[in-house]
Order: C-alpha cells, then sequence, then structure tokens
C-alpha cells in the first residue's frame, strides 16, 4: 500500500509539475502586442472665401449709356482701363489730381464701409476712427443728377490737416439699385479749388437712350 501510494504522490507530482511547466512556457512565449497610433485622416479646410469685391455692371445698361459735362480745363482720358468708365487729370497751379468714375453692382458694400475705406486711401496723419467716419457721414450733401438720379457727395478736406495732406472728394450716384462713384483724390488745397467742378460734373450725369428710331 506504501508503495502504491508513493507511486500517486509520484504520479500526481509529475503532473502538477507539468502544468506548471505548460503555464510557464505559455506566458513566456506570449508576445508583446505593440500598437502603432495612427493620425486621424484630417479633411483639408476649405478657407472661408474673402468677400467679393464689388464688381461692375454690366456697365452700359441695354439701349442706354452713361453721360456727364467734363469741366473746362479737364483733361478726360477716353482710354480708361479696368472697371472705370472715365479717368480726368486736373493740372492747376503746379498741382495734379485724379478723378474717376466707376459703376459698380447694388450698394457695393454700403455707404458707411465705402466711406472708412477711402478715408484709409489718404493722408497717415490722419486718423481712422469711428468718430471720423460719422463726422463725413453727417456732412454729407445730397443732391439729384441731371437725370434725376439720388446722389451724395462727401468732402474729406475738412478733416484733413494740412493744404498739401492727400484728400478726396466723392460722390456716391444711385442708378437703377446699382451705384456709380466718382472720386477725386488729391491735395486737399487743390481739391478745394476744384470743389465746384467736381460737384458740377456729378450734378451733370444721366443716362441717354442709344436704341435707333424705329
Amino acid at each position: 500500500m506504501k508503495i502504491k501510494q508513493k507511486a500517486e504522490n509520484i504520479f500526481f507530482f509529475l503532473v502538477l509539475m507539468l502544468v506548471l511547466v505548460g503555464i510557464s512556457c505559455d506566458s513566456g512565449s506570449s508576445k508583446v502586442r505593440k500598437y502603432k497610433e495612427k493620425n486621424p485622416t484630417v479633411k483639408p479646410v476649405t478657407p472661408t472665401p474673402a468677400t467679393p469685391r464689388p464688381t461692375a455692371p454690366t456697365g452700359q445698361q441695354a439701349g442706354a449709356h452713361f453721360q456727364w459735362e467734363t469741366p473746362e480745363g479737364w483733361n478726360e482720358n477716353r482710354a480708361a482701363s479696368g472697371m472705370r468708365l472715365a479717368a480726368f487729370t486736373i493740372k492747376s497751379n503746379n498741382k495734379e489730381s485724379i478723378c474717376t468714375i466707376i459703376p459698380l453692382r447694388g450698394e457695393a458694400g454700403g455707404l458707411k464701409a465705402n466711406v472708412t475705406r477711402w478715408l484709409g486711401q489718404i493722408t497717415t496723419t490722419m486718423q481712422l476712427s469711428s468718430h471720423t467716419v460719422e463726422t463725413l457721414l453727417k456732412s454729407r450733401e445730397k443732391f439729384l443728377t441731371k437725370g434725376q438720379f439720388p446722389a451724395v457727395l462727401i468732402d474729406y478736406t475738412p478733416v484733413t490737416p494740412l493744404p498739401s495732406d492727400k484728400s478726396i472728394l466723392v460722390s456716391v450716384i444711385t442708378v437703377n439699385g446699382n451705384s456709380i462713384f466718382i472720386k477725386m483724390m488729391g491735395e486737399k488745397s487743390h481739391l478745394m479749388e476744384n470743389k465746384k467742378k467736381f460737384k458740377a460734373l456729378c450734378q451733370s450725369f444721366t443716362i441717354t437712350s442709344t436704341s435707333k428710331p424705329k
């Protein structure tokens, strides 16, 4: 009986050892898993389009064209480029200013936005502030053109510090929902000398039919 019990004990011991060895081998043979982090797919961000610049209307409307009276002594450049309908060179007293006529669609961004933009185009000694913009808007002059189109004239010379500083005279004429910008830029003193002629140019603006009689 003792021999048989010893044999069973030995057998049990061997089985136990085999089990332990098996567990140890299985644990030792297990591989360490490595995870490679994948960068998530990033969709390209479509940039927000910039606010489109105002574009010119078909310009001369069907069966009609714009007309104005060029002031005496103003040299009109008929070969105006880009969106310009016309450009003028004004010379006197050894000074020179430029005046342009540009048609734009709709309100072209609105009067206040354009007044602010034009303020940033002139002398750097001027402070670009909302107060100055409001002053210019409040002092604007309203009138009707020869063609009975509503218009405003904005004079930047009162807020321009020095006579030799750049300044602006600008008129915005509303024609059938579109805008016509007539802008004169030059030294403050030169613009003041030519303000009456500038306003006369703006007031003469009209549309004349080109349709041929049947």
